[in-house]
């Protein structure tokens, strides 16, 4: 699958996947259920990961006009409509 994302559309997903991340990580904190942090430090793992992957990407990437699109190839991904 391609996706193509403008820098702004770019840079908004990235900056919502960090606020998520901190959000993430004051819920770790906050929880006692050793199960539920177990689960919540796996999903902020791959998170952190994921942006990691998109920082990379994008400092690779060649210098480009603000309005210019660039593509992000993304091998594989789960999307449930109804987890959102």
């Amino acid at each position: 699958m391609n996706v193509t994302m403008t820098t702004e559309e770019s840079s908004v997903v990235r900056k919502a996947l960090r606020s998520y991340l901190s959000d993430l990580r004051a819920e770790i904190v906050d929880t006692d259920n050793s199960e539920y942090k177990r689960e919540l430090r796996e999903e902020r793992a791959a998170l952190e990961s994921a942006v990691g992957k998109l920082d990379s990407a994008g400092d690779a990437a060649p210098s480009v006009p603000a309005a210019a699109a660039r593509t992000l190839r993304i091998v594989e991904m789960w999307w449930s409509p109804e987890e959102h």
